[in-house]
């Protein structure tokens, strides 16, 4: 099985390179049922209200400094973001076209994919046109002029996971290591893309002065798209070099009666056991082996799954098309919780735990907080997923 991009987490593959350790989707069943999706920028039941009802967008390192005759284009219609797709080369127009063409698809957005050092961290970047990439960016960031001026004119926007566990405050300065050589940004704001495991946004201009591949990755909106097929499609639009994420945020994945079975209880009570075995570990982004000096969510959950020969997802957002989705009055002891917690991106599954029974939970929390047992968090709960393997 190929890797796969993190969400509450970095990257750990060679530096400098494109994204060709991307790994496909973690369907949990051999068809996805992702139905009745809402309509972009719809409110979800318990979601952070976006902006023009409460929420505000991302704040930026100094609205003064943009220079007056940088030009982006305005914010267009809403996109949804169903799949990423991603290759070693740079994507024909022949090949664009064929996915712009496919049944179901809206539109489709080409970027610029590689993993970068940034301040001495492997980074997943994209380089985007400001102008058309903000129409699939999560609304709070979308509506920014401001943010995508910034990144129009050589900043950098790290996620708001990436910013704040590293410590790249908005308004410092980062070295970024490219293949071919080295620049200096400005981090002008914590904004997460809403591409599962994508670390940073910078301007395609950028990405071209540091060597990224041009234009190998693809953000495909179907919104209405029948998920399953439209991969096929996709697959045979792009060739076998492609690899492909699910990007669709609102999925039923894995309803009761799917193809698999639930993880054995005694084997549940050894992968509980592998991950107290880590209690007193230090969070570290990205970390995902005692190796890095300890774990984040996501990697700490992988680990302790493959220890009992397990394989799971390496990325939140995939952890969490694992399993079958049970209700919190039904969880029970190795059940996974997920939470959304990013407030530039309110619809993103950004933290996970695994639940020990009685209201309690074992997690990797944030950088300063050691791998600790604790008290299940209700406010922003995503949902409950029992892990499941065929």
């Amino acid at each position: 099985m190929r890797d796969r991009l993190r969400s509450c987490a970095g990257t750990t593959v060679a530096f400098a390179v494109a994204f060709t350790a991307l790994g496909t989707p973690a369907w949990a069943e051999s068809e996805p049922n992702v139905t009745d999706r809402p309509p972009v920028g719809a409110p979800r039941s318990g979601a952070v209200p976006e902006p023009g009802n409460g929420q505000a967008s991302p704040p930026v390192a100094d609205p003064a400094a943009l220079q007056d005759g940088t030009r982006v284009a305005p914010m267009g219609k809403a996109r949804s973001r169903e799949y990423f797709a991603v290759l070693p080369e740079p994507l024909s127009d022949k090949a664009v076209r064929r996915v712009r063409d496919l049944e179901g698809v809206e539109a489709v957005e080409v970027v610029d994919a590689a993993r970068v050092n940034v301040e001495g961290e492997e980074t997943s970047v994209l380089g985007v046109d400001p102008g058309g990439f903000r129409n699939f960016a999560p609304r709070p960031s979308a509506e920014s002029d401001e943010i995508w001026q910034g990144i129009a004119e050589g900043r950098i926007a790290l996620s708001d996971d990436a910013g704040k566990q590293r410590g790249l405050d908005v308004g410092s300065e980062v070295d970024i290591a490219g293949a071919d050589g080295d620049r200096s940004a400005e981090v002008w704001t914590h904004a997460t893309s809403g591409v599962a495991g994508i670390d940073a946004l910078v301007s395609r201009d950028l990405a071209s002065e540091l060597g990224f591949p041009e234009g190998n990755g693809l953000i495909v909106s179907a919104p209405d798209a029948d998920l399953w097929k439209l991969k096929d499609r996709l697959e045979e639009a792009l060739g076998e070099d492609a690899s492909l994420q699910l990007l669709a945020e609102d999925p039923e994945p894995r309803p009761a009666g799917a193809r698999g079975e639930a993880v054995p209880d005694d084997t549940m009570e050894r992968v509980i056991s592998n991950a107290e075995t880590m209690v007193g570990v230090p969070y570290v982004w990205g970390g995902e082996s005692l190796q890095e000096g300890g774990f984040d969510c996501s990697g700490l959950l992988q680990w302790a799954f493959a220890e009992e020969g397990i394989a799971i997802p390496r990325v939140t957002h995939d952890q969490w098309y694992a399993g079958e989705h049970v209700e919190w009055e039904d969880a029970r002891r190795g059940d996974l919780i997920f939470w959304r917690t990013d407030p530039t991106a309110p619809d993103y599954i950004s933290h996970v735990a695994i639940y020990l029974g009685d209201g309690k939970m074992l997690e990797a929390p944030r950088t300063g907080l050691d791998v600790r047992v604790t008290d299940v968090r209700m406010p922003k709960m995503a949902g409950v997923v029992r892990v499941q393997v065929d």
